[in-house]
């Protein structure tokens, strides 16, 4: 107070000016910050929303507006449509963020398949796989599309052809992958990159159900998992017994028909439990039997030839890795197993299902390594190069296919920026013919120095080597960007259908498909995103001090006057 009649006396303003005026500046202060608080808190609702999977009615919810209430509460909750509108903002905002960056890249590839709702509406799915400028493998999804019309291959070309054209890719686009996308990928006119794990699903189980003798053992078990599985009184004697016997508590894993990785964990914990659920069958009326120690002993021969399979699958259905380098080494690693295992298995089941193997795979996988996708993503993975590949004359005849692709970078590099990759002087003022010969000279100098390198380790990572060699091969580093984001298969797909599941539940069946896409576009970019400042606790305590601050600045001006 004697600061504030000092100041009034010297500058001859009264109190009630000065009053004004300090009350003016705080109330504006104190406005901003509302308004702030207000946006920081609207953004994260809406993440709340996505990443939660949360109805919009979430915000009519009484239990919810006390809960917000008591937060803050000076916070106005949106209406249902206003938060509709703000996920459709945010959607938008991020789309173009996405774009802007595949604008920078040079090459993509995309995965593609059909989904059905629960609604029974179909859709059609495509992510887009590429190299950021960081050379780190990426992920975008382009669009999840309300697909009505006949699943043909020329209404899935316009359907995908379109989102290419809106996200500006038709030039960039080296591969799809996705299972039966055959027809629509040549109609596109692009290369078609063999969805892996597809494949080999169809593979065992195609082989499985050639066995004779695993029908009856895999209908048996399923009888005991159903069991334990929809009475109480049976799942609580595992459980009890399971306890006693002080083993952890582990329920048991029902098969799945089209995905044989469940058979091979249905047997896989069958056995592993199988004197738990012996114990409790025994204590139990039913008329369910457990498996005889002959069908145990079937089911351990079959999962021990079956393992490798069951780890290619789970390591190619692995996003954040490059992974369609890997689908010709573990063909060729597969076959090598089944070779060294079959001859020597002396189980009958077992070794039956083992030659099944070998026979569909050859059948399945023959013309594998002649996929331009995949050899050339398995050469330019400095891990394998042509020892990934089990015809090494295919393998020579793909060292030539790259090299034709070198000559062909060469010759579309600028001239001033092409650095030479051999000792001849460069050729300026040459023939057409004399200038050919070179970029060909040239290419082949810089694919033989690359393929004489030692190869990494199994466990390192080949874009880390091509971040750190891209001065060394120029032209190999742009062919590596274009073919080591060539997914091995269409699982990126299945975990865009696997939220868009839990985003169309029973709470939320009335979302139109637009809205459905803005939800799940939105949550794959905010599951990179970092943590929001709203969520710390020191945050939160500055603002409630800045709060309490401003009303008691507020107060005292009141009381001068």
């Amino acid at each position: 107070s004697s600061m504030i009649r000092h100041f009034t006396a010297k500058n001859a303003i009264s109190h009630k000016s000065l009053f004004s005026f300090f009350l003016s500046f705080f109330l504006s202060f104190f406005l901003s910050f509302l308004v702030d608080q207000k946006r920081k808190l609207d953004e994260a609702l809406v993440n709340m929303v996505v990443k939660d999977s949360q109805p919009f009615s979430i915000v009519d919810d009484c239990g919810f507006k006390e809960f917000v209430a008591l937060l803050d509460p000076t916070y106005s909750l949106p209406s249902r449509r206003a938060l509709k509108n703000m996920v459709v903002q945010r959607y938008e905002v991020e789309k173009t963020k996405a774009k802007a960056v595949i604008q920078r890249v040079e090459a993509v590839s995309l995965t593609a398949d059909m989904w059905t709702s629960i609604n029974m509406d179909a859709y059609l799915a495509v992510t887009c796989h590429y190299l950021d400028e960081s050379v780190k493998l990426a992920t975008v999804l382009l669009g999840v599309l309300p697909f009505p019309e006949a699943h043909t291959a020329a209404n899935i070309t316009a359907a995908t052809r379109s989102l290419m054209e809106e996200w500006s890719i038709e030039g960039k686009v080296t591969s799809i992958a996705g299972p039966n996308m055959v027809a629509s990928v040549r109609s596109l006119n692009l290369r078609h990159a063999l969805c892996f794990a597809h494949s080999l699903n169809l593979v065992v189980k195609k082989s499985l159900d050639a066995t004779p003798g695993l029908q009856d053992l895999r209908t048996r078990a399923r009888k005991v998992v159903t069991l334990f599985k929809t009475s109480t009184t049976a799942r609580e004697k595992l459980k009890e017994v399971q306890e006693q016997m002080n083993r952890p508590v582990m329920k048991l894993i029902q098969e799945v028909d089209t995905r044989w990785n469940s058979t091979f964990l249905m047997l896989q914990r069958l056995f592993k439990e199988r004197q738990s659920v012996g114990a409790a069958l025994a204590t139990l009326k039913t008329d369910v039997r457990p498996l005889s120690s002959e069908e145990y002993e079937t089911a351990s021969a079959c999962l021990q030839l079956l393992g490798p399979f069951y780890q290619a699958t789970v390591e190619l259905s692995e996003e954040k890795r490059v992974s369609g380098s890997k689908v010709i080494p573990m063909i060729k690693m597969l076959m090598l197993y089944l070779y060294d295992t079959v001859g020597n298995i002396s189980h009958d089941t077992a070794k039956q299902l083992g030659q099944n193997l070998v026979s569909v795979m050859l059948n399945k996988f023959d013309t594998t390594e002649n996929q331009t996708a995949l050899n050339l993503s398995t050469l330019l993975d400095p891990r394998f190069k042509t020892l990934g590949f089990y015809n090494q004359v295919q393998a020579q005849s793909s060292v030539k296919r790259l090299t034709a692709q070198c000559s062909q970078v060469i010759r579309d590099t600028p001239t001033e920026e092409q650095p030479s990759t051999s000792d001849q002087p460069a050729n300026v003022g040459n023939p057409p013919s004399t200038a050919f010969s070179t970029d060909d000279s040239d290419a082949t100098v810089e694919v033989q120095r690359y393929m004489v390198d030692p190869p990494l380790e199994r466990s390192e990572d080949p874009l880390d080597y091509w971040s750190k060699h891209r001065n060394v091969y120029p032209h190999l580093y742009i062919l590596a960007k274009q073919f080591l984001c060539t997914p091995a298969s269409s699982v990126p797909c299945e975990r865009v259908f696997s939220k868009c599941g839990e985003i169309v539940s029973k709470k939320r069946n009335r979302l139109n498909p637009k809205t459905q896409i803005h939800f799940k576009s939105l949550g794959d970019q905010s599951k990179h995103a970092s943590e929001q400042e709203v969520f710390s606790t020191k945050t939160l305590l500055a603002r409630w001090v800045r709060v309490r601050a401003c009303e008691y600045v507020i107060k005292s001006l009141m009381s001068i006057n």
